[in-house]
């Protein structure tokens, strides 16, 4: 960025956007889970794994395919 002379910035989604993503990566991926038990679940990821952001919220429901496909 430096050697262009401009900064980009990436904030933080607030909670609402946060759990909005989730769901959407949760209903792509077709996971069974009911919602408050994936909200309560990505909220816990996200005070133990950098916080919220896109990324985030892509590695919980990454994490959950895999946990739920050891469970069948």
């Amino acid at each position: 960025a430096d050697r262009f002379g401009i900064t980009v910035t990436y904030l933080a989604p607030d909670k609402a956007v946060y759990l909005s993503i989730v769901e959407g990566l949760a209903r792509q991926h077709g996971l069974a889970i009911d919602t408050p038990t994936l909200h309560r679940r990505a909220l816990e990821w996200e005070v133990w794994n950098n916080g919220r952001s896109g990324r985030t919220a892509r590695q919980f429901i990454d994490h959950l395919i895999g946990e739920l496909a050891l469970r069948v």
